[in-house]
Formats: structure tokens, C-alpha cells, sequence
């Protein structure tokens, strides 16, 4: 999306006519058309925004997200690090009671939104409701600022200890540690792989993530990491909230505002989720941006 640019030189104030532009997975810069000392009447202005869509013609193209969605989310990105600096900047207040209860809610936890407001600010319980349901909900939190505060490469270590994070003191039979069962998950058709072959699985996922990083855009990176793990199935429970959470981790670290799932949009949610099962990652990437756009911008994608 292009815009218009002021900065003051001198004296005086001179305007560009100017656009974010990806030109590689992982970066983005700014080109400009030079407007001068006042802004173009509307025909001369227009002719400047037909030069500018030239000049970005041929740039970088994702793989699996559509082009005019890229460039919103960029665009998106791009005012987060001019008027917040940093994602976090840009979360709403409400932000993690709307996540912890999406999250939770998704995997079957009871807590309303506002009974997850209550645990979260008084700590109290409400009459009634589980204690694993409870306890999940401030796990939550301790997971999130896990991961905020996480700064070094992401691997079969950091996940256990993610799990743990989200899992301990409920009734998960194995906390921090992966399966030793197979399992099924319910209305999929995947079948997870065997216990034994997880450990090497996720060597293998953690490999592919680090390659594919200068290839994909950050979103869309994200997104396969998180399909390829709750395809692995790591764990007896978590593994939905520790993809979410992984997924959240590349966003904020290549400075893009964290998604929530809704529990709302949850068919949409499991639907491409088992594309992506089928070898089709570009329904869940485009999922992602959506949601992205809608939460932050409320404007819903075309």
C-alpha cells in the first residue's frame, strides 16, 4: 500500500510518495518517489502511484500466500514498528485474556472469557468450574512470557520445556516429555507416527525451519512450523497450544503482531490443518493472515 511521507530537512518539509516493498523473505525496504515541497494535486499524484506500482513490479513472491496479502500484512508491520516499535507495543490490553481463552478454549477448556479474566487478574477460581481448567489458564501465561523471554534457537529442548510450561500441575500423565503411545486425534483422519520415531522427527522439523528461513515469508514460515509439529504429535496433551505458541514465537521475532485463533473460527482452523496434512500448506498461511488482518486491522481479507 503506498502512502504519504513527510520529512523535515532543514527549514522546510518535502513529501514522498512511498511503499514498504518485500524484496527477499526477510527483508523489506521503502522505495520513494521524490513529491517535493507540497503534496501533488490529485491527476499528478495519481500518475506518481501508477510509477511507484511499476517500480515494485517484480519484487519478491511468496509461495503460498496471494501477493495483495502480503502486502497488508507488510503494511501492517510496517506501522507497528513506526508507531509501537515492537508487536508487544501494538497488542491490545485485553490481549492475553482474549488468547489464554481462545487457546484453552479450542482444546476444551470450560472458562468463559470473562470467568478467564477473573483467574487471571484475582487468581481466584470460580465456583464450580475444574481446577485443570483453572490451572491451564494461568499455565498460559507463564507459557507466553516463556516464550517472550526465550532468545535462543528453537529446538527439541525448548519445545519439552514449552509443554511443561503449559501442562504442569494438571492431569497430563507426561509433563515436559513426549508420548510414549500412539495416538489418535479426534475427527482427523492423520494418524500421528509412532512414539519411538518423534524424538528424530522433530531433529528433522527444527532442520527444515532454519533452511526454509530464507526462503518463506515470515508468515508463511510460521505456518509450517506449526503444521509440521501437530502433525509430528509430540505430546500426550498441548500439542495445539504449543504450535500456537511456536507460531506466535516467529511472528514476534520478525517483528509482526502475535494471532489468535478463535475458538470461534475453529472448523476453519482444523480444515487447514488437515490440508496442510494432505501437502497443502497454503490454506493455513492464508488462514493466519487472515485472522492477523481482521484482529488488528478489522478489516476481514477478500
Amino acid at each position: 500500500m503506498s502512502f504519504i511521507e513527510k520529512q523535515r530537512h532543514g527549514g522546510h518539509f518535502y513529501y514522498y510518495l512511498a511503499k514498504n516493498v518485500r524484496v527477499s523473505p526477510t527483508k523489506t525496504r521503502r522505495l520513494r518517489i521524490f513529491l517535493g515541497r507540497e503534496v501533488p494535486k490529485h491527476d499528478q499524484l495519481q500518475r506518481y502511484f501508477v510509477e511507484l506500482e511499476k517500480r515494485s513490479m517484480g519484487q519478491y513472491r511468496p509461495i503460498w500466500l496471494p501477493k495483495e496479502l502480503v502486502e497488508r500484512v507488510d503494511d501492517l508491520r510496517a506501522s507497528i514498528i513506526v508507531f509501537h516499535k515492537t508487536p508487544s507495543g501494538a497488542l491490545p490490553k485485553d490481549f492475553l485474556v482474549r488468547y489464554t481463552y481462545n487457546t484453552n478454549a479450542i482444546e476444551g477448556n470450560k472458562l468463559t472469557l470473562r470467568q478467564t479474566a477473573l483467574v487471571l487478574s484475582d487468581r481466584v477460581a470460580p465456583e464450580g468450574v475444574r481446577t485443570d481448567d483453572v490451572i491451564e489458564a494461568l499455565n498460559a501465561v507463564d507459557a507466553w512470557n516463556f516464550i517472550k523471554s526465550y532468545k535462543n534457537r528453537l529446538n527439541k529442548k525448548f519445545v519439552c520445556k514449552l509443554q511443561y510450561e503449559l501442562t504442569k500441575h494438571t492431569s497430563c500423565r507426561i509433563q515436559g516429555g513426549y508420548r510414549d503411545t500412539d495416538v489418535r486425534i479426534s475427527g482427523s483422519k492423520h494418524m500421528p507416527p509412532s512414539p519411538q520415531d518423534v524424538p528424530e522427527l522433530l531433529d528433522e522439523l527444527f532442520k527444515e525451519f532454519y533452511k526454509q528461513r530464507g526462503k518463506l515469508h515470515p508468515l508463511e514460515l510460521a505456518a509450517l512450523l506449526h503444521n509440521r509439529f501437530v502433525n509430528i504429535h509430540p505430546f500426550t496433551d498441548g500439542n495445539g497450544r504449543t504450535a500456537r505458541l511456536l507460531m506466535n514465537l516467529v511472528l514476534l521475532r520478525s517483528k509482526f503482531p502475535p494471532v489468535i485463533v478463535e475458538v470461534a473460527n475453529k472448523e476453519k482452523y482444523y480444515n487447514s490443518i488437515e490440508a496442510a496434512d494432505r501437502g497443502d500448506q497454503k490454506p493455513f498461511a492464508v488462514f493466519v493472515a487472515g485472522q492477523m488482518l481482521l484482529q488488528y486491522t478489522r478489516i476481514e481479507p477478500a
